[in-house]
Formats: C-alpha cells, structure tokens, sequence
C-alpha cells in the first residue's frame, strides 16, 4: 500500500491517486449508495509506511475511508500532514475483529501488485467503539462484497 501526501492540493498527485483507486462517486450516485464516508476510527498500527507515520505517541490519528469509483481511500493525518492510501476493490482481501474491553479492533488486510509487478501485501489495524465498529465493519464489508 502505496502513501501519498495529500496537504497540498497538487492535481498530478490526485491524478495518481485517482488512478489506483477510481474517480469519486458523484452526487447521485453517492446518495444511492449511502454515502462515500466511512465512520471515523483510531488509527494504531500498520505495515509498512504506515507504522512508520503512527509511531508518534503524542497524538491519536483519526482515519477513515472514502469509497470511490474503484475502489476507495484511506486517510489519516500524521504530524499535520494529511496522507492517503488508494486501494482498489481487489486489493483487500479481508477484514478481521478482536475485542478490547470497550473498544474493538478492526485488522483490513490487503495485498496488491506494486509498480515493478511483485506482489505485496500488508495491514491497517484500527480501533474504535463498539458501536462504531459494527458500522465500520459493515462499511468495509459492503465496499469489498460490491462489484
């Protein structure tokens, strides 16, 4: 899973993130869906560049996804950069749930051909209420399950 910066408004970058992940969902098509937005979760860890952004212990990093044409895009902010992560609807292969006291953790577990043709994968581990993780996940589920 590839990051971008996305603080600034440069269109070659938006380019390329549109690319991966599809174009946004107009209005209509928007409303007809539910909406693009997922709930908001507790970013805590990762592979990858991601670990590397959530290391910072002095904040807690809010993410969330945004459902495009194909596919759709993770953001979080990280030391008050805003970044995204485009994914494709076959890049994510799974999601997976763990209880915590309160709280739950969702586990997205994604793997993907990167720009020399090898495979990868990796994972986005995100924490949120009860409540809010039955909604999460059935976003997720909704977007993976639709074709």
């Amino acid at each position: 899973m590839r990051l971008w910066n996305l603080t600034y408004n440069d269109p070659g970058r938006w380019a390329e993130v549109h690319a991966i992940s599809g174009k946004p969902l107009g209005f209509w098509a928007s409303l007809r869906s539910g909406g693009t937005g997922s709930p908001r979760a507790e970013l805590v860890g990762g592979s990858g560049e991601v670990a590397e952004l959530v290391g910072v212990e002095s904040a807690r990093t809010a993410c969330n996804f945004e459902r495009t044409a194909g596919g759709a895009i993770l953001y979080f902010r990280s030391r008050l950069e805003v970044y995204g992560a485009p994914l494709r609807l076959g890049d994510v292969s799974g999601i997976t749930r763990v209880p915590e006291g309160s709280n739950d953790r969702l586990t997205l577990w994604c793997g993907w051909t990167d720009a020399a043709g090898e495979t990868a994968s990796g994972s986005v581990e995100m924490r949120c209420a009860r409540n809010t993780a039955d909604r999460l996940e059935a976003y997720i589920r909704r977007w993976l399950y639709s074709s």
